[in-house]
């Protein structure tokens, strides 16, 4: 059974660990999907439904993670003293959900449907659309590496479909000062998402590739995004980590969600079924631990097409701390706050809606989130304005390749004018 608990206590840090001190309250809430009980009251013992989410606030730092008691990875080493300016015993909320079995849409499906194939068709559209050479951008430029800005809607490198890519771009642009032996896709370091924009690096000989391979294989590197999301988050939350792991989508490939026990049977199944169909090569892959940082910039408005409704959208940045295949749009989505325009894992969008998560309960875990009213309206702002996703790759921290100085590139994203405060 799906159950949904919220509880408050006062709390004390105690190194790595969270331990209890003087209980105020414990409150059993008949939701939807029926009561949810503690077995005791003074250690704050879990249900053993395992499909939960837990959010903690301690002084205007919020941590989402699944709960301790699963094999999903634990929250990441920087959540640990978040709160250490300040008294030894705070006040921290508490609360859980469990994900039902049955995902629930508060969208008819015929509708998400033809959205869903709509955005599809507009995204071939614009993967195979012609590229200018007056889109290129450099950053920066010398023997080893070339750096620019990618814009939004334009892929960063071919794919199978040999579509028009930054990479062709840049490749054209600078051919004459390439490496005999090196082929255009040996230039490829990292990639950014089609709808994404902001700075890529890219080689211009083998030793580079190399060594810059490495470093992100490594993490050697720090990135920075900044991103637009629906809503206004909560005026108590100032930053935090998202620690929830990824999964493929089995409901919507090749697209990325949450993985909870639940969507871990199901997808066995599907691969199970897959296979006995005769897919004899199709193997379920495990959910990978995904970590992001955020911090909120600003609250902010982008007006309606009327230019007197004002709608609200926080800027956040985001730092990945992983780096797994759309995490910074799950994790937004996950906590109800989407990325503004995100075509897939927005309103509407070709991925399953939330993360993977069901919207009453999120509405109850997270009261502040972006409704989908709101979405609605929001949505048509990006339609009216033909806006692209407001996720941007600001900023990038790297070692030279051979001279093994650090680099610092940065990029303001187009979307950074276009709200008020």
């Amino acid at each position: 059974m799906a159950r949904f608990v919220a509880f408050s206590r006062y709390i004390s840090q105690s190194g790595s660990r969270i331990s209890m001190s003087k209980p105020l309250s414990c409150m059993m809430i008949n939701g939807d999907r029926g009561f949810s009980t503690i077995n005791n009251t003074t250690t704050g013992q879990k249900s053993e439904d395992s499909n939960v989410y837990i959010t903690e606030l301690n002084g205007g730092f919020l941590k989402v993670n699944m709960d301790e008691n699963q094999k999903h990875p634990k929250p990441i080493e920087t959540c640990k003293n978040a709160a250490n300016d300040r008294d030894d015993s705070v006040s921290v909320s508490i609360s859980k959900y469990h994900e039902p079995k049955q995902l629930e849409s508060s969208l008819p499906e015929t509708v998400l449907q033809y959205e869903r194939q709509r955005r599809k068709t507009q995204a071939a559209k614009r993967a195979s659309a012609p590229l200018h050479k007056s889109q290129l951008l450099i950053k920066y430029n010398d023997e080893n590496i070339i750096v620019v800005n990618k814009p939004s809607g334009v892929l960063t490198v071919p794919g199978i479909n040999s579509n028009p890519s930054l990479l062709s771009l840049v490749y054209e642009e600078i051919i004459d000062e390439i490496d005999d032996n090196m082929k255009m896709e040996h230039m490829i370091i990292h990639r950014l998402d089609m709808d994404t924009s902001g700075i890529v690096i890219f080689a211009k000989d083998k030793d580079s590739m190399s060594n810059l391979q490495a470093s992100f294989r490594d993490r050697n590197v720090s990135k920075t995004y900044v991103a637009l999301v629906c809503g206004h988050i909560s005026l108590k939350v100032d930053s935090g980590s998202i620690d929830l792991p990824l999964q493929r989508d089995h409901k919507h490939p090749p697209f990325m969600r949450v993985a909870t026990d639940i969507s871990e049977m199901e997808a066995r199944q599907v691969v199970k079924d897959l296979n006995h169909a005769g897919y004899k090569k199709m193997i379920k892959k495990k959910p990978k631990p995904s970590q992001t940082m955020f911090r909120v910039l600003r609250r902010e408005y982008v007006r309606g097409k009327d230019n007197e409704e004002k709608i609200p959208v926080t800027r956040l940045e985001l730092t990945p701390i992983t780096g797994r295949t759309h995490q910074l749009r799950v994790h937004c989505a996950a906590i109800g706050h989407p990325i503004l325009g995100d075509p897939a894992y927005g309103i509407m969008g070709e991925a399953s809606p939330n993360g993977g998560f069901e919207e009453k309960a999120l509405e109850k875990i997270v009261p502040t989130r972006a409704s989908i009213k709101l979405q609605i309206r929001l949505d048509k702002f990006v339609k009216d304005n033909d806006q692209c996703m407001c996720l941007h790759a600001k900023t990038l921290c790297i070692e030279h390749p051979k001279r093994r100085e650090k680099l610092v590139f940065e990029h303001q994203p187009s979307f950074y004018k276009f709200c008020i405060t």
